[in-house]
Parts: structure tokens; sequence; C-alpha cells
């Protein structure tokens, strides 16, 4: 199991979703060309679009609560499930969804984030099987 690659994804989630970290760290831990693929619109690219991303997503809800389920190492790729809550801002409509993340690793950065609805087709973005 690559520790590193680990602690890299927590860092990297901690920063995009609870703003953890200053620009500096966010460069330590994204490379600057990275690529967010989220399921709800169309890739983002660079660092600042990546927080930009999980901003937008924050916007839209009155309460929102998220955290880490698991995370598996699959070497130069991690598998984050991340388990979000909350209330639509202005419908009210409550949301109680898993997402899950591979982030790819090179060079101890992150260069890509695809996310998924499926936990299957995590999986097998990461090279893993259930």
């Amino acid at each position: 199991m690559s520790q590193e690659n680990v602690e890299v994804v927590r860092r990297a989630f901690a920063y995009e979703v609870y703003g953890r970290g200053d620009r500096a760290e966010a460069e330590a831990i994204f490379d600057p060309y990275v690529v967010m693929k989220p399921t709800e619109e169309g890739p983002s690219y660079g660092l600042d679009a990546v927080r930009d991303n999980f901003e937008h997503w924050r916007e839209a809800w009155d309460e929102l609560e998220v955290r880490v389920e698991e995370v598996i190492d699959a070497g130069d790729r991690v598998l984050l499930t991340a388990h979000h809550r909350g209330r639509g801002q202005g419908s009210g409509v409550e949301v109680d969804k898993r997402f899950y993340e591979v982030y790819m690793i090179r060079d101890g950065k992150v260069v890509c984030v695809d996310e998924f609805s499926e936990r299957a087709e995590a999986l097998e973005a990461a090279g893993l099987r259930e």
C-alpha cells in the first residue's frame, strides 16, 4: 500500500471540500494542470478550478455535510468514497448520496480526479474489483 499516495489524497480532499490549507499547500498537493471530472458538469482544468468546483457545488445547498467513508490505495490511483448529505437551497430537497472519486497521482501530486456516482465504475477506473 502506498501510504504516501493515500495521504496526498486525504490532504487534497481536505483542501477541495473544507478549504484546509493555503495556496502553497495546494500547489504541493496538485499538479498545476490538474483535471477534475465531476459527475454533474464538464471537466475543470487547473488548481483554481478544483477548488471552484466544490465551491459551486456547496453554494447549491443550505446545509451540506461531507465525510470520507473509505480510502483504497491502488498504486498510482486512490479511490475515495465521500458521503454527501444536504438540503437544496431554495428547493429544500434532501440529498443523501455517495460519490466515488478516483485520484491519479504522479510524482507525489494529484494530476486527475474522476468522480463517479456508481462504486463499480470507480473501482474499474481505479483498476480494482469488488
